[in-house]
Formats: structure tokens, C-alpha cells, sequence
């Protein structure tokens, strides 16, 4: 009995972890709404809309002295340049508004040599 009692639990937290869990979006900054602090992201997904809170870590990943990562806000997040952003759907966060499609934990982007 007590055994069976333990596996529910178990069960339980598992079925919860994932229910929270986050996924990575790549894509290029279409546009930026400073007003309502979002980023729209052309994607292989169509158009994306994420929600920027004042927790998302925002950072260039190796583009500070001797490759170290550089910590940035949402005025670095310009159109054009190419992210990965770390998100979870919208359901999940109860104070959002409604057309609100994602919410980023993340948002990174790769500091390398320009092609052209």
C-alpha cells in the first residue's frame, strides 16, 4: 500500500515537470513592440509573437573578451538579428494577455563574423 501511495507521487511530479516544460525557437527579429515589450520572429513555424519579461536573461553567447557570454536588455534585440529563444507557452503564465503566444525564459544570440 505505502509503496503504491509512493509511485502516485512519483507519477504525479513527473506528469507536473513536464507540463512546464520549455523548447528552443530559432528564428530572425521581424519587429519589436517596445510598448508592450514582444519580439516577432520569422520562423520556420510562420510568425511567432514571444513575450519578453523582466527576467528573461537576454545575452550574446560568446561575444565578450576571450569568448565570454554578454549580458544584454531588450534594446539589443533588434530587427534582423538571428536568436534562439528558450520558451514556454503562454497557458502557463496566468497573467498574460490572451494573444500572447510565447513567453521567453531566454533569449540568445551567436556573436560571430559577418558573411558579407
Amino acid at each position: 500500500m505505502k509503496k503504491n501511495f509512493v509511485f502516485g507521487l512519483l507519477g504525479i511530479f513527473m506528469l507536473g515537470s513536464v507540463a512546464f516544460a520549455d523548447f528552443d525557437i530559432y528564428g530572425q527579429i521581424s519587429s519589436v513592440d517596445n510598448a508592450n515589450k514582444t519580439i516577432t520572429l520569422a520562423s520556420a513555424n510562420g510568425n511567432l509573437v514571444v513575450k519578453v519579461l523582466p527576467y528573461t536573461e537576454i545575452k550574446g553567447d560568446d561575444c565578450g573578451a576571450f569568448g565570454q557570454d554578454v549580458y544584454g536588455n531588450f534594446t539589443d534585440l533588434t530587427i534582423g538579428k538571428f536568436v534562439k529563444v528558450e520558451a514556454i507557452p503562454h497557458n502557463q503564465m496566468a497573467q498574460l494577455p490572451a494573444d500572447t503566444q510565447l513567453v521567453a525564459k531566454e533569449i540568445e544570440w551567436k556573436c560571430t563574423p559577418k558573411a558579407y
